[in-house]
């Protein structure tokens, strides 16, 4: 279709076509271009059902017509209006489909636009993981920046990225200590199930009343009349906590103490699954994207964080290391993971000491060194001997739970009396459950 216009806006040389003709004639149409353009302040009044099934979305895909939709636009917004309506048509077109930390910046912005223009204020905004990562990222790089960062555009204070449960900008904390003192070594990972006393009490770090079940969100506190609604629903779901799950990252060389990443509260009641989905968050989600290093899982070998390292070890990996020799009974394997390698997992030497005690002094049970064994009838004996470190309620009416007895039952004291005062080879005068450990003795001497 080609047409020439003059000022008074008539054609010459008849070039307009009949369907041109017939459209400049259509009244329906000389009414709607004659409307005038609502203010943009009343914008907000429109139903957004008009602006979901706009087709002008559709049309101004199309480049030529995007190219008119521009110079129709008031020329005072023109540059405005092409930024806005490019950045439009890239997203349409996916060119930020993997930019999740613009999108997520550009749906927080919409939605603090969004409350303002409603005169409410920004708080409980909804701010996606990618973009909390990278505001957890840029304040451990620098807080200050971080600041200049929330300024300017909008985000969350050091403060308010405060997380209890296990989430990635906890680990990138202990990521961050890492990089500062240059280590790049394996890490070791524990977690542990500790009873805890019920209580509620509010945080004002945090924001939020602590001691419950429910997430952080649940129990956001923005007034004092908050407080009594967000206990009566802690109550009414039954969420008030008995236990705390320890989440713990740590250096595994002298001097290094160790780091909770999480504290996550429960009621005692977790399953293996539930367990192992928690290591599987840490391991596939969160370390291997920061490249953290974690060798080995711990726990005190209660049977669902059994199960649980059970599941993790089983994981169907592409690498793994197998050790099988059928002379020996042998049959180890565990998973390679990518960007953290081999993960084992192991019972701390506390419980370890505590468990392999309790074996013995069930009296069903017998604990194996090889080709012997240990029993209730032995630790009687020595228990009997007038030089014995034992005190007899390590044996009779015991405590399970004492961490005194089971030190006692296997310090190298004890086992010298089992050696019927043999001299004990120098460098083996430690724990008998923690030689393993022991930096002076070499591998094949431990085993």
């Amino acid at each position: 279709m080609i047409f020439i216009a003059r000022g008074s806006g008539e054609y010459i040389n008849n070039y307009l076509c009949i369907e041109c003709k017939n459209l400049k004639s259509n009244a329906k149409l000389v009414n709607r271009v004659r409307v005038t353009k609502p203010d943009e302040k009343n914008l907000k009044f429109i139903p957004n059902w008009y602006f979901e099934n706009d087709k002008l979305k559709k049309y101004l895909k199309n480049g030529d017509l995007l190219t008119i939709w521009n110079i129709i636009k008031n020329n005072n917004n023109s540059t405005n209006s092409n930024l806005w309506i490019t950045i439009a048509t890239k997203g349409l077109k996916g060119a930020f489909n993997n930019l999740d930390t613009f999108k997520g910046l550009c749906n927080i912005m919409c939605q603090v636009i969004d409350r303002k223009e409603k005169g409410k204020e920004t708080q409980n905004l909804q701010y996606s993981e990618e973009f909390t990562s990278f505001l957890v990222i840029l304040g451990t790089i620098s807080p200050q920046a971080l600041d200049l960062f929330c300024q300017n555009l909008v985000g969350r204070s050091i403060q308010s990225i405060r997380q209890l449960h296990l989430c990635f900008e906890n680990v990138a904390r202990f990521k961050r200590f890492l990089d500062k003192i240059n280590y790049k070594g394996p890490i070791a990972a524990m977690s542990d199930n500790t009873k805890l006393k019920p209580s509620l009490r509010y945080s004002s770090q945090l924001g939020c009343i602590i001691g419950s079940t429910l997430s952080q969100e649940e129990t956001k506190i923005n007034a004092y009349s908050d407080i009594p609604k967000v206990i009566q629903l802690i109550k009414d779901k039954n969420g008030i906590a008995n236990y705390v799950r320890v989440y713990i990252l740590q250096v595994p060389l002298p001097k290094f103490p160790p780091v909770i990443i999480a504290l996550i509260p429960n009621n005692g009641r977790d399953s293996a699954d539930i367990i192992a989905n928690l290591h599987k968050k840490l391991l596939l989600e969160i370390a291997s994207q920061l490249n953290i290093s974690i060798i080995s899982i711990g726990s005190d070998g209660a049977a669902a964080e059994f199960k649980a390292q059970s599941i993790i070890m089983n994981m169907q990996t592409i690498n793994k290391i197998e050790i099988i020799d059928s002379t020996l009974n042998i049959n180890f394997s565990c998973p390679i993971l990518s960007n953290i390698g081999p993960v084992i997992r192991i019972q701390d030497p506390k419980h370890a000491k505590k468990t392999a005690r309790n074996i013995i002094m069930s009296g069903a049970r017998v604990l194996t060194f090889g080709k012997h064994i240990a029993n209730f009838e032995h630790f009687l004996n020595l228990v009997n001997s007038p030089t014995s470190v034992l005190y007899k309620n390590d044996v009779i009416k015991l405590d399970r739970q004492d961490d005194g007895a089971a030190y006692r039952s296997f310090c190298y004291h004890n086992l010298a009396q089992c050696l019927n005062k043999n001299e004990i080879k120098k460098g083996y005068e430690g724990e008998f459950v923690d030689s393993y450990l022991n930096r002076e003795i070499c591998p094949v001497e431990c085993v």
